[in-house]
């Protein structure tokens, strides 16, 4: 048993084996989705009356004016975007949707390594040399005050499409998109800036193209991609983008994604519907890859080739990235998690920093370890003269407010509530790192810090059926907010136990019920092996699926946690 276990539905003492209530409606309940209304758009949200009207962003109208001046006046047109999964796609979308409405559009993508988040000089110098009057930014721009101010000074207006943190004093931008804007009147505030960049793209086809809008459907692939790679919850507006987006990729026009697909043996088409872990797990790390080891414009370039060999360069040279990724961030993985089980078992934060942690890799260590652990954890690359980072939080705690209150301390900083990143220099880090770890011990004070794991429901083997699949599936999209539901049977018997995979690192089980036989298998669980014997009765939590092979389908438990009756009672 690897977690505390939190059973939200459980079946009552002495009932039958089944629950008192629909398994489908439990979930929901739990999920706060009540009312036939909410429930019906959930289960069938709809792209055409689910999505809010664009022009409720109230610079959404100063932003079409401007776009209807610089056609007027033939302007190049400036996109600055971000280079992660989100900030990538984002920029794609405001691109292709400006060239479809006949602009020359001159897209800057920063080196992660060199010039890091935000607006920077370089991109003004390089849009400037190019006669530009008109700059977009995407996924930043709002904590960029010094930056557009220097824009401003070179006679270029700046629109901001964003979804970041607001702070106390706007930049002076020519207009702002961003749904937490206090004033916005727009009803959804969890877009990511590829769905504030898609909600743009309405706009601007809405004005420019009527009755040419279902083309912009064609962009939901890469909106969906944005959505998950920055773990949007996948509610709202979200889930209408991702349902319909997953649709749209396994059918997808980008020549780029296809070649990616299929370099990447990463199975998608019509016969293979790809759903929000295929992005989350097998494309999204891939885009991101681009950045951490080598420039992110290689995925922009990618999303934007209609040229099928240049496609496929591309997306080789993506794979090739994407492997070295995985080797670094093991390695770096392994470091702090031997760091936070030493010098920070017994504190609320992990934070790690040395010349030993690559920049590139940094979310993305920290991300795990915070998942591992259950704690606010920071991973930050120590240069000769600043230090840069990211941080990933927990549900208790909100990373950004904390960070805001050592603002005096850093360089820059920016990002949301549950991830962000910062640059201090090394003359003012322990300070730093003394002064969060005393905002974030405040702000946690109250929380119980052990790793606790959910568990939606607690079944009976007879519950477990090619239909009841059918039904969880109609829940999907999965992923924050809605993650995939997490199911426990108590009493099974263990039939078989071995282990699987490169290394044996897997778990592979069969266990007997009252309902037959059901195989299991838990992705780097093998260290239980020794611990387990055939014969035992164990409860299992697992995720259910469903296995194809050779042409035939049977149920699947993807273990999460197992434990013996009395290990749990």
């Amino acid at each position: 048993m690897k977690h505390a276990w939190n059973i939200r539905h459980s079946l009552p003492s002495g009932s039958d084996g089944l629950l008192s209530t629909d398994p489908i409606e439990a979930i929901l309940s739990l999920r706060g989705v009540a009312g036939e209304t909410d429930r019906k758009r959930f289960l069938m949200p709809n792209y055409d009356t689910d999505l809010h009207d664009p022009f409720l962003f109230p610079d959404m109208r100063t932003l079409i004016d401007r776009v209807k001046k610089a056609k007027e006046n033939k302007e190049k047109i400036g996109v600055f975007g971000d280079y992660d999964a989100d900030g990538i796609t984002s920029s794609v979308i405001v691109r292709r949707v400006l060239e479809r409405l006949g602009f020359v559009v001159v897209p800057y993508i920063p080196d992660k390594l060199t010039e890091g988040h935000g607006l920077h000089k370089n991109a003004l110098d390089a849009f400037g040399r190019e006669g530009i009057r008109l700059v977009f930014t995407v996924d930043c721009g709002m904590m960029n005050h010094t930056e557009i101010d220097d824009a401003v000074s070179r006679a270029m207006d700046v629109i901001v499409i964003d979804h970041h943190h607001v702070p106390e004093k706007l930049p002076a931008a020519f207009a702002i998109v961003n749904p937490k804007l206090p004033d916005s009147k727009y009803p959804f505030h969890e877009l990511c800036r590829a769905g504030t960049a898609f909600t743009v793209a309405r706009a601007l086809d809405r004005t420019f193209l009527p009755g040419k809008e279902d083309e912009l459907k064609w962009l939901l692939d890469v909106a969906a991609i944005g959505t998950v790679a920055d773990c949007m919850p996948l509610i709202g507006e979200n889930r209408v983008i991702v349902k319909y987006g997953l649709i749209v990729l396994s059918k997808t026009r980008h020549v780029g994604l296809q070649e990616l697909f299929a370099v990447g043996n990463i199975p998608v088409d019509d016969n293979h519907a790809p759903t929000a872990q295929t992005i989350a797990f097998q494309i999204a790390p891939r885009i991101n890859a681009a950045s951490r080891m080598a420039h992110a414009k290689i995925a922009h370039e990618l999303l934007m080739t209609e040229n099928r060999t240049e496609g496929r360069l591309l997306a080789l040279d993506l794979e090739e990235q994407n492997r070295s990724r995985q080797k670094v961030s093991e390695v770096a993985a392994e470091n702090v998690r031997t760091l936070a089980e030493t010098a920070y078992r017994d504190r609320k934060l992990v934070f790690a920093v040395g010349e030993q942690f690559p920049l590139g890799v940094a979310g993305l260590v920290a991300g795990k370890i915070a998942h591992e652990l259950g704690k606010p954890t920071a991973v930050f690359h120590r240069g000769e003269t600043e230090s840069t980072g990211s941080f990933r939080s927990i549900p208790a705690l909100n990373i950004i407010e904390a960070i805001g209150e050592c603002s005096e301390l850093l360089e820059r900083f920016g990002g949301h509530a549950q991830a962000a990143g910062a640059t201090v220099l090394n003359t003012n880090l322990d300070a730093f790192v003394e002064k969060l770890e005393e905002i974030v011990n405040r702000k946690l004070a109250e929380t119980d810090m052990n790793v606790r794991l959910d568990i939606d429901l607690e079944l009976s083997s007879f519950q477990i059926t090619p239909d009841f699949l059918a039904r969880l599936k109609k829940l999907a999209p999965f992923g924050m907010g809605n993650p995939e539901p997490t199911l426990l049977i108590r009493g099974v018997r263990v039939d078989e136990v071995r282990l699987v995979g490169n290394g044996e690192k897997h778990l592979k089980m069969s266990f007997q019920t009252e309902n037959g036989k059901f195989s299991g298998i838990g992705f780097g669980m093998g260290p239980l092996w020794g611990d387990l014997r055939k014969g035992e009765r164990v409860d299992v939590v697992f995720h259910l699926e469903e296995n194809r092979w050779n042409g035939s389908s049977r149920l699947e438990w993807r273990i999460i946690d197992i434990c013996r009756e009395e290990e749990y009672n």
